[in-house]
């Protein structure tokens, strides 16, 4: 078998729902640009792969970055190729999905023996208010999520957060709480996690601080939080046992690795690769064959309008069934894949949204009526704050509020005032 065609196509994926929109475009994190790999053979199969691509900062200016070539691909045997990492993710699914479904069995039986025919995946979404995450986990729950991985961020009252969110779950619905460092050090995750510890509904923590920064801290900070603390995979963790499990990505031979360390030293993990139905396709079927991969996976498709799928990945009880078909056992709407596609130099929704002008302002909790202020333009310019230890850390009663571009000359005399400030 050899490949005749590959193709890498540019989609604008639109999120399913305003609120997504919202909080996406705003904040640091991908945008709509979905990249898919179409690989086809001599003899009329089609392998298929999908990411978010090398580009996806390119949302926040700036122009666009050379475009990666898939035309190497023409005239090789995919068999030679599946486990080169350095293909890149969609392109290394894409070829094992080729080679299966050419030897008419499904990708798992490519990457090892299968220990479950169901794997645990959760919801995602970026940090929102209270009432917009409570919404989202009504929807989580329609689609059959048990788990919601949610991201914490010092600009938000993670207490009311979860507060709304456990109002409408019931109490084996799971949240894992990802704080990307924002807890900053051990002594101040312990104060903010032992007060999470007494929800019902918490699951898991995920990088509270930099473990790799502090493994010691990490160690005592283990010791005293009730949940299960979790970290992206690295040697030094590993090998410190300072977490409970980890977080695993990255290319198909370096996570089987990683699999395996951590299923050495007994600790359970979730994959974590973020694409649609396609990606989330390959995850379950990757999955399938890791003994430890029993932590629920985080692949964000549900985020989209689209899974790019002929028929939606359906969960029970947090479940996806793991496809027993050739290949990633799925069929890709091809329909889907025409009518989302753009021309790779137009823009995302996310880039026109951040050319345009925005005040962002935290608001802490003060004394009577008043209260503390403290504006921006970006959000990168917050974290940058906050990692200098200019603003408070995470506190009861905390909002943000985004003004979004007006016309009226105090508007404009702010904005230009905060970038002057560097803000």
């Amino acid at each position: 078998m050899k490949i005749v065609r590959a193709e890498r196509i540019p989609l604008n994926l639109p999120f399913y729902h305003h609120r997504v929109a919202r909080a996406m475009h705003r904040a640091s994190t991908h945008g709509e640009r979905v990249w898919v790999v179409r690989l086809e053979s001599d003899n009329g199969l089609v392998g298929w792969g999908d990411d978010l691509g090398w580009d996806q900062y390119w949302d926040f200016g700036g122009p666009p970055p050379p475009r990666p070539e898939v035309d190497h691909l023409v005239g090789r045997n995919p068999a030679e190729l599946i486990h080169r990492d350095a293909l890149g993710f969609a392109v290394q699914v894409a070829l094992l999905d080729l080679v299966a479904r050419d030897n008419g069995v499904p990708v798992h039986a490519l990457l090892g023996s299968q220990v479950r025919d169901r794997c645990p995946v959760s919801w995602w979404d970026i940090d929102m208010p209270p009432e917009d995450w409570a919404a989202e986990a009504r929807q989580s729950r329609r689609r059959g999520y048990t788990s919601f991985k949610m991201k914490a961020r010092p600009w938000r009252d993670i207490f009311a957060q979860v507060e709304a969110v456990a109002a409408v779950v019931p109490p084996d619905y799971k949240f894992d709480i990802d704080f990307n460092g924002f807890l900053l050090n051990q002594a101040r995750s312990e104060v903010f996690l032992a007060e999470l510890d007494h929800y019902p509904n918490v699951g898991m923590y995920e990088t509270p601080f930099n473990l790799n920064s502090d493994l010691d801290g990490a160690r005592i900070l283990r010791e005293r939080v009730v949940k299960p603390l979790i970290e992206h995979f690295s040697d030094p963790v590993w090998a410190a046992d300072c977490c409970d499990g980890f977080v695993v990505l990255g290319g198909v031979s370096a996570m089987r690795r990683d699999a395996a360390l951590a299923a050495a030293g007994n600790k359970s993990f979730w994959l974590q690769l973020v694409g649609t139905g396609i990606t989330t396709a390959f995850a379950i079927q990757l999955g399938s064959v890791l003994s430890h991969a029993q932590l629920p996976y985080i692949t964000c498709h549900e985020l989209w309008c689209s899974d790019l799928l002929t028929e939606r990945l359906a969960l029970t009880d947090g479940y996806a069934a793991v496809p027993d078909g050739p290949g990633l056992g799925v069929e890709v709407d091809e329909k889907a894949i025409e009518r989302w596609r753009v021309d790779e130099r137009e823009p995302t929704p996310k880039r026109r949204y951040r050319e345009q002008k925005r005040i962002l302002r935290v608001r802490w909790p003060g004394s009577g009526r008043k209260k503390r202020v403290w504006a921006f333009t970006d959000e990168v310019h917050y974290q940058r704050a906050f990692y200098a230890g200019n603003l408070p850390p995470f506190e009861g009663g905390v909002e943000l509020e985004v003004i979004e571009e007006k016309r009226s000359p105090a508007f404009r005399k702010e904005h230009a005032r905060l970038v002057a400030q560097g803000r």
